[in-house]
């Protein structure tokens, strides 16, 4: 497939010289670089950092004609064989919704091409709905290989195409994003709400009920810290379960209404019934989330195990691995990378202010980081709690996890979901500009020597360029609007109604 595309292209292209090629790549990437483009007054190492990751999510997205996804280390390198793990919907997808909303729904597309397949892996595992594979690749099936070499350098028997079922919900979540944001009715109808209620259809089944304590739970998995194998209630994975469920349920109510006609159409094709919609509600109430004493379990029994204080940091303040053997991780508190603190990157309102920060610290004493998408979570989760030393610390190691070879395998390829996260720690976290029930939420929290930041993004259809510094937001609306919308700057509602600038002042919000 990918050597008939290629050669497509070049039967297209071969007529022309050198020259005329360049003029067109100049133009393609300047209209790119217009639309993607940030800009640091103050700290021109991150600036740098964050636009060498722009430039390797724009380079490794694939064009409407290509039926294709991003895989963990793009177009730059041959690790992970090419496959497309979770880390495009929940760590690259972001970018591209924000500021190429075509590329996120070709994103989208892949899956939805592969949604007969997931029907299948589910089917063959005794559930319903559609089951994603961990690792995919062009046909859809499960690629995840059976062995790897660990760490430590032994090889180990995989089992996390086994256990990591939160891949099924990462891929509701991104179709469910991409809905808030850009209000695509039609994708919805045309796919979107066959695969969300597919999805599901699974967490429906992959529940089960403890008659004891009379609540719903999930056994037997592995959540995103792969330290801690066949666990019971995983708290990212139960959270995601809840989540889609409880999505599904609006979104049903929500079309059935809206869009008669042609919902009826979507629930005949899949032959979905309204009691079935009614137990996902139901039992979306009672899923189990382990939590003691303030503290939100990475999954049951995780306080039980031994707690060893952190290792010293390396040259890039990373914690060099402990002296516990990798054999026996398991039976201690260290975990790879977040499993709690990624809920609070992806459900940031959730979560009170107190509960964020107290299980933010608690986890980040105890977190190894041996995968790169951990860095740059925690910058994203510290800079929406305003934790400024923490934020900046983990956004400068994630800006140059490739520049500066900090994992020691970028000859394998970029880290493409560290690249993604980095910028939603730019965008998100310090800019603090995310969707909330429909409304912009416009939250900074720039660094103390940072004069001013400046990017773009669409919300809506309608593209708007952000201007933040420690004083002051403003907004351009740079689209012709067809309907209005309302953002929520320093606490305060303001209704967008017309193409032009809005200036808003700290001192004047809350």
């Amino acid at each position: 497939y990918i050597k008939r595309c290629v050669f497509s292209g070049l039967k297209r292209e071969i007529h022309k010289n050198f020259d005329k090629l360049l003029e067109e790549s100049f133009k393609i990437w300047q209209k790119r670089w217009e639309i993607a483009d940030i800009k640091i007054r103050g700290d021109r190492d991150i600036e740098r950092g964050l636009r060498f990751n722009i430039y390797h999510l724009i380079n490794s997205a694939p064009r409407k004609e290509i039926d294709a996804s991003i895989p963990a280390r793009g177009v730059s390198g041959e690790g992970y064989r090419g496959h497309i793990f979770w880390d495009t919907e929940i760590f690259i997808f972001p970018f591209f919704v924000y500021l190429f909303p075509d590329i996120a729904k070709n994103l989208l597309l892949y899956r939805v091409k592969r949604l007969e397949k997931a029907r299948e892996i589910a089917k063959a595992n005794g559930y319903e709905g559609a089951m994603f594979p961990w690792e995919s690749a062009h046909t859809g099936d499960e690629t995840t290989p059976s062995w790897s070499k660990d760490f430590d350098g032994r090889i180990i028997r995989i089992i996390t195409h086994k256990q990591e079922h939160h891949i099924t919900g990462d891929i509701g979540y991104a179709l469910i994003f991409y809905f808030r944001m850009t209000q695509d009715y039609d994708f919805m109808l045309k796919y979107g709400l066959e695969m969300l209620f597919e999805i599901a259809r699974f967490w429906n089944s992959r529940l089960e009920y403890n008659r004891r304590r009379k609540f719903y739970e999930i056994r037997k998995v592995m959540g995103p810290d792969e330290f801690h194998p066949d666990v019971n209630n995983n708290t990212y994975t139960n959270f995601l379960a809840k989540y889609i469920l409880e999505e599904a349920v609006k979104t049903y109510k929500f079309f059935s209404f809206k869009f008669g006609k042609r919902f009826k159409k979507v629930i005949k094709r899949i032959s979905l019934k309204k009691n079935e919609v009614m137990e996902w509600e139901k039992k979306a109430e009672s899923i189990f989330i382990p939590c003691k004493r303030g503290i939100i379990e990475s999954f049951e029994g995780y306080l039980k195990l031994k707690k060893y204080p952190l290792p010293h940091l390396n040259k890039h303040f990373l914690p060099e691995f402990p002296s516990v053997p990798l054999s026996k991780i398991h039976r201690t508190q260290f975990i790879k990378q977040p499993d709690v603190v990624m809920l609070f990157a992806l459900f940031p309102d959730r979560f009170s202010f107190e509960e964020k920060k107290r299980n933010f610290l608690f986890y980040e004493k105890r977190t190894l980081h041996k995968s790169s998408l951990s860095p740059s979570v925690h910058s994203l989760v510290a800079a929406q709690l305003g934790m400024e030393t923490f934020a900046y610390r983990y956004l400068k190691l994630s800006t140059n996890v490739d520049l500066q070879d900090v994992y020691g395998n970028t000859s394998e390829g970029i880290h493409m979901a560290n690249a993604g996260s980095c910028w939603q720690t730019f965008v998100r976290g310090i800019g603090g500009v995310r969707e909330e029930e429909g409304t912009l939420l416009i939250q900074p929290h720039l660094p103390k020597h940072w004069k001013e930041i400046s990017f773009k993004s669409f919300f809506k259809g309608i593209l708007i360029e952000f201007f933040i510094n420690h004083e002051k937001v403003k907004l351009k609306v740079l689209s012709s609007l067809s309907e209005p919308f309302y953002v929520i700057v320093y606490g305060k509602k303001i209704k967008i109604g017309v193409k032009r600038e809005y200036v808003f002042s700290r001192k004047e919000g809350k």
